[in-house]
């Protein structure tokens, strides 16, 4: 029964991250194009953050399907760097998209131009703004149901964009009122701010993965000392090591048990110890050897 309900959860996730990658895509090509035309780089902009949107989402959907799979006898801890991979390869593309952006408005801005169509342009993002509302609205209900950290991420993500878009339309709106071009380049080249911040995160993120950084301290103090105060006879741990991969995390460690203790009884031990772990981090992967005290 509960593989029944699991299987129907991941299924309602994977509809919502399709339904981001089908919505970002749609978004992008119509912004894209609307954006060339209208000669709006403010548009533009928008329509690579979307971009970034169908490549985050994608991600997102690998992330979920890999993390469904079990290790196999190839990939003993999993397929996680997958996700890592094509983060590193999103990064890249996306910030060699924000530098462009940020060079091509400045050219423009240098050279005077102007952009025309701006009620199509506006009209574009005001279309663009009430779907990413509904798409975010859907989202947030999903992650409401299934209780989805990824699902709610998604809707966060895109969230951020309705504020983007409407950075755009305000623009837009002081260049049809003014008739200066200024406030379009300006908007663009703070978009592509947002977009270089957001792809160096994801560029540190995937590398952290890749080189197996280390938890954050405050995880593995707070391992740590789950371990020491959980019984008594655990008098010390060493070799204690961890890392992340998609969304799993990964604790080894030794622990030094009283050596009064049988080796079943320290077997024991070690196992509920395992699994106190993983009552605080149900996502870990924990393995832990036990070593009689004074003994390594």
């Amino acid at each position: 029964m509960n593989e029944l309900v699991n299987n129907v959860e991941l299924a309602e996730k994977k509809r919502a991250i399709t339904l981001s990658i089908l919505t970002a895509s749609f978004l992008t090509i119509f912004k894209m194009g609307f954006g060339l035309v209208s000669h709006s780089m403010a548009v533009l902009a928008s329509a690579v953050d979307s971009l970034m949107d169908v490549l985050v989402s994608t991600v997102n959907f690998i992330s979920l399907k890999e993390a469904s799979k079990p290790a196999d006898s190839e990939h003993t801890y999993g397929h996680g760097k997958i996700e890592s991979l094509a983060g590193l390869f999103q990064s890249l593309f996306i910030s060699a998209s924000g530098i462009y952006l940020i060079y091509e408005s400045i050219k423009r801005l240098v050279k005077g131009e102007t952009i025309s169509f701006v009620g199509t342009a506006l009209l574009i993002m005001v279309v663009s703004t009430v779907i990413t509302f509904f798409l975010v609205k859907r989202l947030k209900s999903i992650a409401a149901q299934t209780g989805s950290l990824i699902v709610g991420t998604e809707s966060l993500h895109f969230a951020t964009d309705l504020a983007t878009n409407v950075g755009v339309m305000v623009a837009l709106l002081l260049v049809h009122a003014t008739g200066f071009a200024f406030w379009d380049l300006l908007i663009a080249i703070v978009i592509a701010i947002y977009i270089l911040k957001q792809s160096f995160s994801i560029l540190r993120n995937a590398i952290d993965e890749l080189i197996d950084r280390a938890l954050p301290d405050e995880i593995q103090e707070d391992v740590r000392k789950t371990i020491l105060s959980y019984d008594s006879k655990v008098l010390g741990i060493h070799n204690f090591r961890t890392r992340k991969i998609g969304n799993r995390k990964f604790i080894d460690f030794h622990v030094e048990l009283d050596k009064t203790l049988s080796f079943e009884d320290a077997h024991n031990l070690t196992e509920s110890l395992i699994e106190e772990i993983k009552r605080h981090y149900p996502e870990a992967d924990v393995n832990a050897h036990f070593d009689p005290e004074g003994e390594r």
